[in-house]
């Protein structure tokens, strides 16, 4: 979300226009370049009696093809003592379980919440329900006199087999901060919390409560650990943080954001035993030392046996050229239940040829406007999820940089008086969500999943949408966003997709102030796509005020049926996160069978598709594999074509590259490993901008 920035110079840039060939020129507008560490500071806990109020909602029209497909109600089932602890999608803290058909949610307490001793506002308390909502159960699970909980995530650990909820046990993590007082200082840190999900109604928190101090403990180098939690039946929970040198740095080389942080969890004996494991992407510098991770927030998706698991980051990418220097995901996968990890080889997400619906919806770098280079800058919110075949789905937006150069990567482009990041006036220039997602044969392909009418309003005093901005902080205003998030049915055969969307007509300006919630599927073995579901419009207590939407990334019931999608939203009457704000649960977010109608079209064209761009035509292999000292390359060629073959280590270096005239047949390519020291190589063979991309293995 668009949270509390530093900004730096602000640049004005020619004004430029669409043409003939639908290729975005640059145009008018401020840019502007924010400090990596854009976290809101949350104080202590201090009301604010003054509110800010957006503009007079317009009447809504008559709402036609974008009308609900399911009957969704809104049930107000907990609340929280403001919603600083709401602020993140990727915080996760709604969940659905399958083998016990539990929905849990963690949060912290209300205002009227009393834990049994130590109770302050920092208690977090956790909730679940047996009947998709109906009711609901809750317990404490933390509370501490000295180290605040905050942000918090959570989920349900169901061990191996057990389809008793009462067998189960509700986690949560997040970080705290002392009752001294300040984040960053060595008395804060993260709390880690477990209870088993018996003891209904308690106030007293269970015996499983870990504080992991900045001053030191097994965290000690994590910052932020509350994105993306995960925990798999039997197996392990996982949460992702950042590993950072300050995390009171104000400036990007003091704050030093360095990798990320996986905080594992094994269950023994009624508590988790946590460890780590650490990833270090590798991306480019900037001119003052500092590394180019484009985002504080990495996530992480998992297939539903746990086998297959990504985890995702945004970075300017080491060893890449003028168009894919940007800020980019950059994916870790595992095959193995992440006992060892592998990186995915760099990817162009504006290929004029295999991205040819990214790359039209992009504009240029300034200096050049024949570089375009794909800019996740993450302001709308993303997310990520695991199909049946364990390829990976990265729901994201993505606008094109100002420049490459890695000084100026933070800047971008803006529109008008509003100065919108979109010119929202022609088919191609508006906010578009896309589902990147990993093929079985290697590369990426991607479609379109939808586009938006509105942005999010800044949260920052003089920044775009301010003024519009209704949520008034402590700390000047919320930002809102769509908060784009991606699940999966439990079989992984449907991919969806959920984002917060206002009506333009309502609102009178672009800035998605009044949002309701949009909910689109796309059926994988079937090829079909959903229309557009608003599920909150028409809803009391939602419509037109669906805030700060959390969408569960399981749903319950069958793929070959219907599909319920667990959704919540957190608001009060006066639009104050600083005062209790209440938690509503919608139920009755359906899919069928039958919803899936759509035929997807080209994404050539304006509006929702999906593509086949990257169908290949050929095929690959390499033997031997493993292999010692050589290994051959074959690739059997339906007609003849120029191609690339190119070879990356683990960590996505370059290590050689091989163009030849292709014929006809098979083409062997003998590659001389001697020089290659022992490990894993990916092999990526372009035909045509078709990509194949494969693992080798060197003994």
């Amino acid at each position: 979300m668009k949270k509390s920035l530093l900004f730096g110079t602000a640049l004005l840039i020619a004004a430029g226009s669409f043409s003939q060939n639908s290729r975005l020129t640059k145009p008018t507008g401020i840019i502007h370049a924010p400090f990596i560490n854009n976290e809101v500071p949350e104080s202590l806990f201090q009301q604010k009696s003054s509110v800010i109020t957006g503009p007079v909602k317009k009447a809504r029209p008559a709402i036609k093809s974008n009308a609900k497909i399911a009957v969704v109600t809104a049930t107000n089932f907990t609340g929280a003592m403001n919603m600083f602890g709401y602020l993140l999608s990727t915080q996760k803290p709604l969940h659905y379980t399958k083998g016990i058909n539990v929905v849990s949610m963690v949060s912290r307490k209300s205002t009227t919440y009393t834990a049994s001793s130590n109770s302050n506002s920092g208690t977090i308390v956790g909730l679940w329900s047996t009947n998709l909502g109906a009711t609901w159960d809750e317990t404490c699970i933390w509370a501490n006199a000295n180290d605040l909980a905050r942000y918090p995530q959570g989920t349900v650990f169901n061990p191996s087999g057990n389809t008793n909820p009462l067998n189960a046990y509700i986690i949560g993590i997040g970080p705290f901060t002392s009752a001294a007082g300040g984040w960053g200082g060595p008395t804060n840190g993260h709390w880690f919390a477990s209870k088993q999900i018996t003891a209904v109604g308690n106030t007293t928190p269970g015996s499983d409560q870990q504080s992991a101090y900045y001053s030191g403990g097994f965290l000690k180098p994590q910052y932020m650990n509350r994105n993306s939690i995960e925990a798999i039946e039997g197996g392990l929970v996982r949460s992702l943080g950042n590993i950072v040198n300050d995390p009171a740095g104000t400036t990007n080389l003091a704050f030093g954001l360095r990798g990320i942080l996986m905080t594992k969890g094994m269950f023994n004996a009624g508590a988790f035993v946590w460890s780590v494991d650490t990833f270090k992407p590798p991306v480019n510098t900037r001119s003052d030392g500092s590394l180019i991770m484009g985002t504080s927030t990495p996530i992480q998706a998992w297939s539903e046996n746990g086998a297959v698991g990504y985890v995702i980051t945004m970075g300017s990418r080491t060893g890449t050229g003028p168009s894919t220097n940007g800020i980019q995901p950059i994916v870790y996968i595992t095959t193995n239940n992440g006992t060892s990890w592998s990186l995915l080889p760099a990817q162009d997400f504006a290929d004029p040829i295999n991205f040819k619906g990214v790359n039209d919806r992009l504009y240029p770098i300034n200096s050049n406007s024949n570089v375009i280079c794909a800019n996740f800058q993450g302001t709308e919110g993303w997310g990520a999820a695991v199909d049946y075949q364990g390829q990976l789905h990265i729901a994201a937006m993505t606008y094109g940089h100002y420049s490459n150069h890695v000084d100026s990567l933070g800047y971008r482009y803006t529109f008008g008086s509003e100065t919108y990041s979109y010119g929202h006036t022609q088919s191609f220039d508006h906010p578009v969500i896309y589902d990147f997602y990993t093929k079985p044969s290697g590369g990426w392909d991607y479609h379109m999943v939808d586009s938006m009418g509105t942005e999010g309003p800044s949260g920052t005093s003089g920044e775009p949408g301010y003024n519009t901005n209704p949520w008034s902080s402590g700390t000047g205003k919320l930002g809102l966003d769509a908060r784009i998030q991606v699940g999966r049915s439990d079989d992984g055969k449907i991919i969806y997709y959920s984002w917060g969307e206002s009506d333009s007509t309502v609102v009178g300006l672009k800035w998605n102030i009044y949002p309701d919630i949009n909910l689109r599927g796309f059926d994988i073995p079937n090829y079909k796509v959903t229309p557009r579901m608003n599920i909150t419009s028409g809803v009391t207590g939602a419509d037109q005020q669906s805030y700060f939407h959390f969408m569960s990334d399981r749903a319950a019931g069958s793929s070959s049926a219907c599909i319920e999608v667990p959704f919540t939203i957190e608001y009060n009457a006066t639009n104050n996160g600083d005062i209790q704000v209440d938690a509503y649960y919608l139920s009755g977010a359906q899919m069928c069978a039958s919803n899936f109608s759509i035929t997807p079209m080209s994404p050539k064209g304006v509006g929702v598709g999906i593509t086949n761009a990257n169908t290949v035509n050929y095929d690959v292999l390499a033997y031997p594999n493993p292999a010692d000292k050589a290994t051959t390359i074959v690739v059997g060629l339906k007609e003849a074509s120029n191609f690339e073959v190119t070879i990356h280590n683990s960590i996505g270096q370059l290590v050689d590259t091989y163009r030849l005239n292709g014929h006809v047949g098979s083409n062997q390519i003998n590659i001389d490993l001697s020089n290659f020291k022992s490990g894993i190589y990916f092999y990526n063979v372009n035909v045509g901008g078709s990509v194949v991309t494969k693992k080798l293995v060197v003994q």
